[in-house]
């Protein structure tokens, strides 16, 4: 029998990929994050209870508006909420871009946060393209903003998905689902207080037009974007 043979490689094996949490400029990210959170975190409190009013009725949103000390606090919120969303859409993969993979650590965060910048921007001027003179500067104002109340009402609840997932040890595939599921029912809520703040002053049939024009269309570029890049 031959004792000296060797049975183990003779060369290392290759190197595993590095894990995301462990990438030095991930760390630094989610860290910037964590304090942009702390600097809005008393703002948050404040405009809680008109968040939780946005929740129940449309009227909310424009009692949002009204208070432009409010208003200012919740875009606030809103920007340091837009960062701990890439965080978490850079993470799990959730805008599911081909050329996002090929980019590194840092970049893919980058890309994602100028996507949704250009998909707000885009919102914003289709807002304005279709605006309804009807409408009073605040319900004006809470139809094109409803979606960033009910986005920073539905964050807590994807902090808490992302630390569930995490403790659990649930895969990345069905962790995006659960992501994507609560984004389209942010989606959806918008849509739905959106029309009735609309259907104040305009048929059913002139509230769908202006949807489409304001959410659906740059929805549809999003979308696209994704599937084409």
């Amino acid at each position: 029998m031959d004792f000296g043979a060797l049975h183990l490689p003779t060369l290392p094996g290759p190197v595993p990929p590095e894990l995301w949490a462990d990438a030095g400029i991930n760390r630094v990210l989610t860290v910037l994050a964590l304090l942009a959170a702390l600097l809005v975190l008393r703002d948050y409190f404040r405009i809680l209870p008109i968040l939780g009013g946005c929740l129940v009725r449309s009227r909310g949103n424009i009692e949002m508006e009204h208070s432009v000390s409010m208003a200012r606090a919740r875009n606030r919120c809103a920007l340091a909420g837009l960062l701990i969303f890439c965080l978490l859409a850079d993470r799990f993969e959730l805008y599911p871009a081909e050329f996002l993979t090929a980019l590194g650590y840092g970049w893919s965060f980058a890309a994602l946060l100028g996507i949704i910048a250009a998909w707000l921007l885009l919102r914003g001027l289709f807002g304005h393209i279709f605006r309804k003179a009807r409408l009073d500067s605040e319900s004006r104002s809470a139809s094109l903003r409803s979606l960033y109340n009910y986005f920073l009402a539905a964050l807590p609840l994807l902090l808490v998905s992302a630390g569930l997932t995490a403790f659990v040890g649930i895969s990345d595939g069905a962790s995006r689902v659960v992501f994507w599921t609560e984004s389209f029912a942010v989606l959806m809520i918008t849509l739905v207080r959106e029309s009735q703040i609309l259907r104040s002053k305009y048929s059913p049939l002139q509230t769908f037009l202006y949807l489409c024009g304001l959410e659906l269309l740059p929805l549809a570029a999003l979308v696209t974007t994704a599937a084409v890049l």
